[in-house]
């Protein structure tokens, strides 16, 4: 045998071996490796997104967010030298939704200036019109206009995402007479429609003046609210305000953060639970 064959026999006889031990190392592999954790959400052991991609399944397409719209913005006269902030927004996605976003009101004078701040957080769901309020912030002078801004926003995917059945009806609004405490009132009765039982519903009230201006804010909530129980709503006022009862408009809107697992108290045999959803999306920040 030439040294040439010599040569060619022992890198065959290589080849082979390196063959067999890496399908037995492939084997050992695939027999003895952890399984992936597709359900912990962290984003690890090479997920795309958390609990997607690489090892787990593939990731939800996000479709392209539109922005959140104001489409309207109000400073609210209360006590002496307080106002109260309210903007509408309207979230124009129909899958899409943010679990936390930060915002700012800023009450500004006539130059422009900040004389009066608060900040807060908030949720919006696929497809929701809700208030933003803040209440009394104290200023000097008298706020010419204000400034809102959104920050700190995530998009979340919902995936076959129906926003809770709350009804009100049943609405009176009063002012105050006798003996009577406070300066305005108004109740109404509440139920809740949905499939489940609710640890926390809350609820804004807006008072409007026959101009559809608003004239006067409120905010409660409600703790343990059963599946179709009724509850009576109560709001009252201590400062005055110039309305007529019969020309005035009511809003109240109710809604439930269904971001918050634990929001759901029981469910009761009714499909499309509101809080499918996968995390991710780009963030935003908005101002107005």
């Amino acid at each position: 045998m030439t040294p040439a064959h010599r040569t060619i026999k022992r890198l065959t006889i290589i080849f082979v071996y390196l063959v067999i031990f890496g399908l037995v190392g492939t084997g050992f592999y695939y027999l003895f490796r952890t399984k992936p954790t597709c359900a912990d959400k962290i984003q690890n052991q090479g997920e795309t997104e958390i609990d997607c991609g690489g090892p787990c399944a593939v990731c939800a397409e996000i479709p392209k967010a539109e922005s959140l719209k104001v489409i309207e913005k109000a400073i609210v006269p209360g006590e002496t030298g307080k106002y109260d902030t309210l903007v509408k927004i309207v979230n124009p996605n129909s899958q899409l939704g943010a679990a936390n976003f930060d915002y700012s009101f800023n009450l500004l004078d006539g130059a422009g200036k900040i004389i009066a701040k608060s900040a807060g957080s908030n949720f919006i769901l696929p497809g929701q019109t809700k208030y933003i309020i803040a209440f009394n912030l104290s200023a000097g002078i008298k706020p010419e206009s204000l400034d809102f801004e959104i920050s700190s926003f995530n998009w979340s995917l919902f995936s076959e995402f129906e926003e809770p059945n709350i009804t009100v009806y049943a609405k009176e609004f009063s002012l105050a007479s006798g003996g009577e405490p406070g300066f305005a009132k108004l109740k109404a009765k509440m139920r809740n429609q949905s499939g489940f039982d609710f640890h926390e519903i809350s609820a804004v009230a807006v008072i409007r003046g026959g101009d559809g201006a608003p004239i006067a804010v409120n905010e409660t909530n409600f703790n343990d609210v059963r599946a179709s129980e009724e509850r009576e709503v109560n709001f009252s006022w201590n400062s005055s305000f110039a309305i007529d009862p019969v020309t005035a408009k009511i809003e109240i809107f109710p809604e439930v953060d269904v971001f918050k697992s634990d929001n759901f108290m029981k469910q009761h045999g009714v499909s499309g639970q509101p809080g499918s959803y996968n995390v991710g999306g780009e963030q935003q920040q908005e101002k107005w």
